[in-house]
C-alpha cells in the first residue's frame, strides 16, 4: 500500500498495486498511472532521475 493524493475528490488516500494501470520508464523517473476508489488517475512520478515525486490528476 501506499498514498497517493487524488485531486479528483480532494483527499489523500491508500493504494495498492493492484491499483497502478499503467507504468512507464522516462527521462524524468517513473511513471505510475493509480487509479483512485473514486475513479481518477493519478499520475506518480518516482525513482531516481525523479527531482521530486510529482503527483498530476488526469480526467477519469
Amino acid at each position: 500500500m501506499f498514498a497517493i493524493d487524488c485531486h479528483h475528490h480532494g483527499a489523500r488516500t491508500l493504494a495498492s498495486t493492484d491499483d497502478i494501470r499503467n507504468y512507464r520508464n522516462t527521462d524524468h523517473g517513473i511513471e505510475l498511472e493509480v487509479e483512485c476508489w473514486c475513479g481518477g488517475i493519478v499520475t506518480v512520478t518516482t525513482g531516481r532521475s525523479a527531482a521530486t515525486p510529482v503527483l498530476t490528476g488526469a480526467a477519469a
